[in-house]
């Protein structure tokens, strides 16, 4: 597969940041194939090594509104299940297992599967047009997957057992204001903002945006008493790279540093 072939998002890249747009007008429906494409989109973007950050996003009126249900219509339970591996654990190894920060930037509608792949990237930029809804209850009278997990942790168990058992939307500056999304712009900033955001971490040490994203992950459900040995050895491991030591002697001669990502 070619990024040029792509049938359901647009690939570019350019200025160290790589843009992965949902292009399956007018609702940038989730299915099978728009699921693989995002996979391959991912690689291509993690294995260039011109490119330091990775943002998603949609055209239309809305980053997506979900998984299409005409495609899930004939499905047996076996049948759900091969899809929801390909989407959920696929694609959840594929994330975590990137070595650049992706960011997601949010218009307009987010249902459902939108929410995983906006809420699977290391930060979320949302519109002030912008709401999220999980419609597993009232639309397959089933929970809402990975939200049962994402909203409790994002926003408390209270808060999440209304959206999760309502399917009722949350507006992006509700979201902001609970600590659920990074950051709720303006509409017309959106894209601005986002590669704002992108362009400054495109900046940092590649060495240090892998590592430091790699033991967020980590210490996500580490008990305390693990954390300061594996900080201690992460910060320790870096310590004697080519990246740090440039970062060091940089900030003593008041210049900007030169990475190699080493």
């Amino acid at each position: 597969m070619n990024p040029a072939t792509y049938n359901t998002l647009i690939y570019t890249a350019s200025e160290g940041i790589a843009e992965i747009r949902l292009n399956r007008p007018p609702l940038n429906l989730i299915d099978k194939d728009s699921t693989f494409e995002y996979h391959h989109a991912l690689q291509t973007a993690d294995a260039d090594p011109d490119v330091k950050v990775i943002v998603l996003c949609g055209n239309g009126k809305g980053l997506s509104a979900g998984v299409d249900l005409k495609f899930l219509e004939s499905f047996s339970t076996a049948d759900m299940e091969k899809f929801l591996r390909l989407f959920y654990v696929d694609t959840v190894k594929i994330v975590r297992g990137l070595s650049k920060p992706i960011i997601a930037a949010v218009h307009g509608y987010a249902r459902e599967g939108a929410c995983t792949l906006a809420f699977l990237c290391d930060m979320v930029i949302a519109a002030d047009d912008a709401d999220f809804a999980y419609p597993g209850v009232p639309n397959l009278a089933g929970p809402p997957g990975m939200h049962v997990w994402f909203l409790q942790k994002l926003i408390g168990r209270m808060k999440a057992a209304e959206l999760i058992l309502t399917g009722k939307a949350i507006s992006a500056t509700e979201a902001e204001r609970l600590g659920m999304i990074t950051r709720c712009v303006p509409r017309q900033s959106l894209d601005d903002e986002t590669r704002q955001l992108a362009r400054r971490l495109a900046e940092m040490s590649p060495l240090a945006l892998q590592r430091s994203r790699d033991l967020m992950y980590e210490m996500e459900n580490m008990h305390f008493d693990d954390v300061p040995e594996a900080a201690l050895k992460a910060l320790s491991a870096t310590f004697d790279s080519d990246d740090s030591k440039e970062a060091r002697k940089a900030f003593i001669e008041k210049r900007k540093p030169v990475w190699t990502g080493q």
